[in-house]
C-alpha cells in the first residue's frame, strides 16, 4: 500500500518543473553566471549580483543530490524555493507560508539540515512522508541534540538549526506534489522550535568587551605595524611584482656560447668578490627538488635560485642540467664562500623598534611567499585598526574596497574629514546597501594602507582584506602570533596575552569606552574624543545609517552606565559614605527620598519587584542627569545653573549640554565628589606642590596663582576626606 501511495504521489509534476531558480525568487544573476534550473540537482548561485563578500562561495551551491531519495529530492527544491520566493503566486497562497524571503546566506545550512532529516528517514525504513510520527521527530530530536562538553548541557540553539526543516515541511506540505506529511501531523504538536528546544532569546548584548590588557597591546603593535614598517611592505611587494612580470622577456633556453659562460661565470664570480650571498629560492621549490626532481637533502646547490643567477648572468629564464652540471664546481664554491640568502629585502629600510631599543631592518631577508605573509600580517594590523576605532561590523569590514577610502574634505574646525565607503549588510536585503563611515585618520591611513597591499594581489578580487580575512578570530590569532613570535620580538613588539578578539567584541569595547570614558584614550595616540567627534558627524551625515545604529549602541550603554554609577553612589549613601561637593546637598536629598521610598512597605504587602528593580526605578529620573567628569559627576539638571555655560558666556537652552572643559567642580552648585574621584585630586595635588616648588621665590604672581589651586585641591581632599568618615586630609 505504501509504495503504491508514494508512486502516485510521484506521478504528479512538480509546480515549479522547468524553471529558473532565480527568476522565481527574484534575484539578479551577473551578465555570466549560468543560473540554476529546478529540475537541476546542483543549484549554483555563486553569480548572484551583489552577492556579500564575507558569505563564502561555497554556500551558494546547494546540493540536493546528498539526498539519497529522489522522491524527498523534489520536495526538498520544492521547500528551498518556496522559502526563497514567499510572494509567488504558488506560495502566497498557502496559510502558513513565511511572508518574507529566507536569507539566502543560511540557505546551505537549511539545504544540509534538511538533507539529514530525509536521509535519516530513510535509513529508518521510511519509504514516504505520509508515515511520519511524532515518534520519528522524539527519536531524531534525541539524536541531533548535542551536549556540551564537561557539563553534559544540552544546547537548544545548535538543536534549533536541525528541527526547523522538520516543521517547514509540515507549513508547505500543501505545495508538495511529490510526497507529503500526513495532513493532520504537526511535529511536536505544532509547538514552535524555540518552545521544543528549550531555547530562550538572550536579553541585551551578551558580547563582551575585549580585556585592556589585551587591547593594549594589540592595538599599539597594530599601529606601529602600520605606520612604520607598512609602507615599506607595501613598496617591497610592489617592487617584487615588478620583477616577476619581468620574467617573460627572458630567453625561454638555449645552449650557452663561451662569451655567455665567461660571463655568468664573471657574474658568479662578483658575487664572491662583494661578499653577497647567493639567492635562496623559495623553500617549498627547494622541498620539491628533493621530493619531485631527486635531488639529495644534502645537496649544497639545494636551496641556489639557479634560474635566478641564469637570468642575471645570461639573460636565460632557466638552468637546464647540462649548464648546472658544468657550472656546479663554480656555484659549490661560492656556495661555500658566501653563503646563500633570500633575495628579498637584503636592502631593507631601518626603522627604530618599537620599544625604542635600537634599530633594526624593518625585514629580514625573505622569499616570495614569505613576504606575502608579510602583507598579510600588515593587512591583519589594518583590520584590527579599522574595526577597533569605528565599530565596523566584521561584514562591513569586508565590504570595503581598494575604492573604499573617499578623498579627505575639510571640516568647519579647520580639521580634515576622513570618510570610508563600504556597504551595510546586517539588515538589509540581499547585497546590502552602500554607506559611509566618517572615520578618524588612523582608521582611513590603514585602510589606504591595506588596499596598497591587497591592489598587487588579483586573489582578493577588489577587497582590501580579502576572503581569507573575513573571519576576524581568525585574524587575530593570526596577528598575535606572529607579534609573539620571533620577528615581533625582533622589532620590540610587546608580547600579546592570550584571550578572544574578535570584530563584536572590537564594536562592543569601543562603545563601551565613548560611553563609559569619553574623554579618555583607547591607545597611547587615539583620543576617544576624537572618535566621538568623528561617529558624530558620520550620523549628522546619514541619520538613518550605520553610524547611527552605532550611537545609539552608545547610548545605551551610556544609560546603563550611568545607571550603575547612580545606584553606586546611593550604595555608598546608604553606607555613611556622603558626596561632596557644591551639590551634594541636592543629591543627599534624592538620595534621602529614595531610601524612605524603599522603606515604605507595610508589612504584608505583596511586592511586585525585587529590590533591585525598584531602586532603578527610584534612581531612573537622577541618572538620566548624570554627567561623568574625570574628578567629578555633573548632575546636569538645571542649564541655568551650570557654572561652564555662564563662563562660556553661551546661549542657555533647554536643549544645551555640559562643557567639561570649562568645568570648575569646586564652585559649580551641580557637581559632586565622590571617594572615586579622590586619586585624580591626590595626584593633582602632588603634580601641583611639585610645579609650586619649581617656581621662583621672585615670581610672587605665578606663586600665588598656583597656590590657590592647590590650597582648592586640598580642600576637595578634604571635602571627600570628612563626607567618607575617614579623618582630613594631609595633602598639604
Amino acid at each position: 500500500m505504501t509504495a503504491t501511495k508514494n508512486h502516485m504521489v510521484h506521478a504528479r509534476r512538480s509546480l515549479f518543473a522547468g524553471l529558473e531558480v532565480c527568476q522565481v525568487a527574484g534575484l539578479e544573476l551577473k551578465p555570466e553566471a549560468p543560473g540554476a534550473q529546478f529540475d537541476d540537482d546542483l543549484w549554483d548561485l555563486s553569480g548572484l549580483a551583489g552577492a556579500p563578500k564575507y558569505l563564502a562561495r561555497f554556500r551558494l551551491r546547494w546540493d540536493f543530490s546528498i539526498i539519497v531519495d529522489p522522491v524527498w529530492r523534489v520536495v526538498a527544491k520544492e521547500l528551498v524555493l518556496s522559502l526563497l520566493a514567499p510572494t509567488d503566486e504558488r506560495v502566497a497562497v498557502l496559510p502558513d507560508s513565511f511572508r518574507t524571503p529566507k536569507a539566502i546566506s543560511g540557505m546551505y545550512d537549511t539545504v544540509q539540515h534538511l538533507a539529514n532529516w530525509l536521509n535519516w528517514l530513510s535509513a529508518d525504513g521510511v519509504r514516504t512522508l505520509t508515515d511520519v510520527g511524532q515518534e520519528h521527530c522524539d527519536r531524531y530530536l534525541a539524536l541531533v541534540t548535542p551536549r556540551v562538553r564537561g557539563d553534559g548541557n544540552r544546547s537548544p540553539a545548535t538543536v534549533i538549526n536541525h528541527i526547523v526543516p522538520v516543521q517547514y515541511l509540515a507549513m508547505y506540505r500543501e505545495l508538495f506534489t511529490h510526497d507529503a506529511y500526513a495532513p493532520a501531523f504537526q511535529p511536536w504538536g505544532g509547538r514552535t522550535a524555540a518552545d521544543v528546544t528549550g531555547w530562550k532569546p538572550s536579553q541585551g548584548n551578551k558580547v563582551g568587551p575585549v580585556p585592556d590588557h589585551v587591547l593594549q597591546p594589540m592595538l599599539s603593535a597594530a599601529l606601529w605595524i602600520v605606520e612604520t614598517i607598512g609602507p615599506h611592505v607595501a613598496e617591497e611587494i610592489e617592487r617584487n611584482d615588478a620583477r616577476m612580470a619581468a620574467k617573460p622577456t627572458m630567453i625561454q633556453g638555449h645552449n650557452l656560447t663561451d662569451q655567455e659562460k665567461y660571463r655568468f661565470s664573471a657574474h658568479i664570480g662578483n658575487y664572491v668578490r662583494n661578499g653577497v650571498p647567493l639567492p635562496r629560492m623559495a623553500r617549498k621549490d627547494s622541498a620539491r627538488r628533493v621530493s619531485a626532481n631527486g635531488w639529495s637533502p644534502s645537496d649544497p646547490l639545494l636551496e641556489v635560485h639557479l634560474d635566478h643567477l641564469i637570468r642575471e648572468g645570461a639573460n636565460q629564464r632557466v638552468m637546464n642540467e647540462e649548464q648546472r652540471a658544468f657550472f656546479r664546481p663554480l656555484l659549490e664554491d661560492a656556495v661555500a664562500k658566501v653563503g646563500v640568502q633570500d633575495i628579498i629585502g637584503r636592502q631593507a629600510a631601518m626603522v627604530q623598534r618599537a620599544d625604542k631599543a635600537g634599530t633594526v631592518p624593518c625585514m629580514l631577508p625573505l622569499d616570495h611567499d614569505q613576504l606575502r605573509h608579510l602583507g598579510r600580517v600588515v593587512q591583519h594590523a589594518c583590520m584590527l585598526i579599522t574595526s577597533t576605532v569605528s565599530g565596523m561590523r566584521a561584514s562591513e569590514l569586508a565590504e570595503l574596497t581598494e575604492d573604499s577610502c573617499l578623498p579627505p574634505t575639510p571640516a568647519c574646525s579647520g580639521a580634515m574629514r576622513y570618510r570610508l565607503a563600504s556597504r551595510v549588510i546586517k539588515g538589509q536585503e540581499f547585497g546590502g546597501l552602500p554607506e559611509e563611515w566618517v572615520v578618524i585618520e588612523e582608521a582611513w591611513k590603514a585602510v589606504a594602507l591595506g588596499a596598497q597591499i591587497a591592489r598587487r594581489s588579483g586573489a582578493l578580487h577588489g577587497a582590501v582584506f580579502g576572503m581569507q580575512l573575513l573571519n576576524t578570530s581568525q585574524v587575530y590569532r593570526n596577528f598575535r602570533d606572529w607579534v609573539n613570535g620571533p620577528e615581533g620580538a625582533r622589532l620590540g613588539l610587546t608580547s600579546i596575552p592570550d584571550g578572544p578578539v574578535n570584530a563584536r567584541m572590537l564594536r562592543r569595547t569601543l562603545s563601551m569606552a565613548l560611553a563609559y570614558r569619553p574623554g579618555g584614550m583607547i591607545a597611547a595616540k587615539i583620543h576617544l574624543k576624537h572618535v566621538q567627534v568623528a561617529t558624530t558627524e558620520g550620523y549628522a551625515h546619514r541619520p538613518g545609517g550605520a553610524q547611527g545604529i552605532f550611537l545609539a549602541e552608545v547610548g545605551e550603554q551610556e544609560t546603563e552606565h550611568h545607571m550603575e554609577l547612580t545606584a553606586a553612589a546611593f550604595r555608598d549613601f546608604q553606607a555613611g559614605i556622603m558626596p561632596s561637593g557644591p551639590g551634594a546637598r541636592d543629591v543627599i536629598a534624592t538620595f534621602t527620598h529614595v531610601d524612605a521610598a524603599l522603606k515604605d512597605h507595610p508589612a504584608g504587602e505583596p511586592k511586585t519587584m525585587d529590590s533591585d528593580r525598584q531602586l532603578v526605578n527610584l534612581l531612573r529620573h537622577q541618572a538620566q542627569y548624570l554627567h561623568v567628569g574625570t574628578a567629578n559627576y555633573c548632575w546636569f539638571m538645571d542649564p541655568h545653573k551650570a557654572l561652564c555655560l555662564k563662563i562660556a558666556g553661551t546661549e542657555i537652552t533647554a536643549d544645551s549640554k555640559p562643557m567639561a572643559g570649562l568645568c570648575d567642580s569646586s564652585r559649580c552648585p551641580q557637581a559632586t565628589h565622590h571617594p572615586c574621584h579622590r586619586p585624580v585630586w591626590a595626584d593633582n595635588a602632588q603634580k601641583t606642590k611639585v610645579f609650586l616648588g619649581s617656581i621662583p621665590r621672585g615670581h610672587k604672581d605665578a606663586r600665588d596663582r598656583v597656590r590657590a589651586d592647590l590650597d582648592r585641591t586640598v580642600r576637595v581632599l578634604e571635602e571627600i576626606d570628612a563626607a567618607a568618615g575617614t579623618g582630613t586630609s594631609k595633602e598639604q
